[in-house]
């Protein structure tokens, strides 16, 4: 037997799916694959209302055989035409949940396989997700088993240095009560560190977890708060990625999430559009400057969300460790969607005059819907952040600053 060794966030093992109580469930205004055997166990089967569903909704794509098929949704609701009035599957209240589809079967269940570990995680465009993250203190405190298997699964082994640098990223975040900001900060001059080296030996390792060490320290006695607290800011930075990404959701076809990011993104807009005799700079300056009432006040008892939310990025992503982006790419774009997230958020308490994990919830989860569906629709979302990039890794350091 084989030990095969999983690693999983306390916020996985938590989830419950809250089927017909979700507040946007996952049934809808989104394209769901379906891979060929469900296609042809629908068609076949049965129960007759399944099969004339099948027949009627589901359009062949035969691309491979995990995406030989496409539910059309509903023109009327936008819902899943297996979808019955008390909002619970037909499919699996009918035939069970071992009859769903392999993508109704493990969404929002995503993982990282390696030869002898993997790695659980959830996507937070499930608003459920999000409200574990948000809400609980140990949501991202990890746990660890070891299952037995008869053979090593089939894929490449984890390569112990990548796992180690995500364990230090992750580490720094929580190694201080800094906040967000000087930890991302600490975390920028890491991954800076870290990328002098053209090859992590165990030599550079050594030197790595000196430069960490001090990090941690700067965190704990202010020096990293104090150096981010003096830079000079670029207030065009800032502008041009906020108005890019109103500019990006607002072309985008509507689809699940959409109504919901697009009526918190009307506080920012309103915010950023009122007083026209004011430049956009001083009008981002008044919605950050809420935003240091949104953590010491509306917050009090849940500041360690956000820091739960980067975490969550970190493990997710498996930062810093990515085939296709430098590290500090994959840090900016991190970076820019906690800024963006960060200002639709106080410019909905700068509007309403507070705001709750509830409606942070509703933000995060509806923007990564919207943003990272698929791997395709986060591709495309990602090079557009990057045209604000413009080749300068470190104008990031102004979104935190």
């Amino acid at each position: 037997m084989r030990e095969i060794i999983v690693t999983e966030p306390l916020f996985v093992s938590s989830f419950r799916c809250t089927g017909s109580a979700c507040r946007d469930h996952c049934c809808k205004s989104w394209s769901i694959s379906i891979d060929k055997k469900t296609v042809k166990k629908y068609t076949t089967s049965k129960n007759i209302q399944i099969k004339n569903i099948a027949h009627e909704n589901i359009q062949l794509v035969k691309k491979n055989s995990q995406d030989w098929g496409v539910i059309n949704f509903s023109p009327e609701t936008g819902s899943c035409p297996y979808l019955d009035q008390d909002r619970l599957c037909l499919v699996q209240k009918n035939l069970g949940k071992e009859a769903l589809s392999h993508t109704c079967s493990t969404f929002p269940r995503s993982n990282r396989t390696y030869k002898n570990e993997v790695h659980h995680s959830l996507t937070i465009s499930c608003p459920e997700v999000v409200s574990i993250l948000l809400n609980n203190p140990d949501a991202m405190g990890m746990t660890e088993k070891v299952n037995l298997q008869n053979d090593f699964n089939s894929a490449q082994p984890i390569q112990p240095k990548a796992k180690l640098l995500n364990l230090f990223c992750l580490s720094l975040m929580n190694a201080a009560d800094a906040s967000i900001e000087a930890s991302l900060y600490a975390v920028i001059k890491f991954v800076m560190f870290i990328q002098k080296y053209d090859e992590i030996t165990d030599s550079a390792l050594t030197d790595i977890e000196s430069a960490y060490l001090l990090l941690v320290a700067q965190l704990e006695d202010g020096t990293i708060s104090r150096e981010l607290g003096s830079l000079q800011v670029d207030y065009r930075v800032k502008t041009s990625l906020l108005l890019l990404l109103q500019d990006y959701f607002a072309k985008l076809e509507t689809s699940r999430g959409t109504h919901v990011l697009n009526y918190y993104s009307d506080f920012l807009r309103l915010a950023i559009s009122s007083n026209e005799d004011s430049p956009l700079e001083n009008k981002v300056r008044e919605i950050e400057s809420r935003w240091v009432g949104v953590i010491q006040d509306d917050l009090t008892n849940q500041r360690f969300a956000f820091k739960n939310y980067i975490l969550y990025k970190f493990w997710h992503n498996n930062f810093p460790n990515h085939s296709q982006r430098s590290m500090l790419q994959s840090l900016y774009l991190i970076i820019a969607e906690y800024y963006y997230i960060k200002i639709v958020s106080a410019s909905y308490a700068l509007g309403k005059g507070n705001i709750d994990t509830g409606h942070i919830t509703n933000i995060i989860y509806s923007f990564h819907s919207i943003s990272q569906h698929n791997q395709n629709v986060a591709e495309n979302f990602y090079q557009h952040i990057e045209t604000v990039r413009l080749g300068d890794d470190l104008s990031m350091i102004h979104l935190l600053a």
